[in-house]
């Protein structure tokens, strides 16, 4: 029997990239059940103008409107909670990797529905 740790940490990061993808797109996109995820961008201070275009209120809201700006800072709270307390959060991490493989497959499966 080798190691298999090096493999197995390979593994993780994966999930917690897709899920750090995963969670941010639902944050920053997405409402959510009973519009779970547009009542935190709200409390966060973002708002929608006449046309439904979202601003922020203050540097916490403008974080919450672009999926760059915030998964760095998802990513630094899984890489805490990673630290803190491993096993949990990978278990707490996958379901939303899962999420993320079958969104990306189901826009790769669009778009070479859509190549002539």
């Amino acid at each position: 029997m080798g190691n298999h740790r090096p493999l197995f940490m390979f593994f993780e990061l994966i999930v917690y990239i897709l899920a750090v993808w995963r969670l941010t797109s639902l944050l920053v996109n997405e409402a959510g059940p009973c519009d779970l995820f547009r009542r935190v961008r709200c409390f966060v201070g973002v708002r929608y103008d006449d046309v439904n275009q979202p601003y922020g209120l203050n540097v916490l809201a403008e974080a919450f409107l672009c999926v760059w700006c915030l998964s760095v800072w998802v990513g630094l709270g899984v890489a805490i909670a990673h630290y803190l307390i491993p096993t949990v959060t990978f278990w707490v991490t996958l379901p939303l990797a899962l999420s993320a493989g079958a969104v990306i497959i189901s826009e790769v499966i669009g778009w070479l529905e859509r190549v002539p």
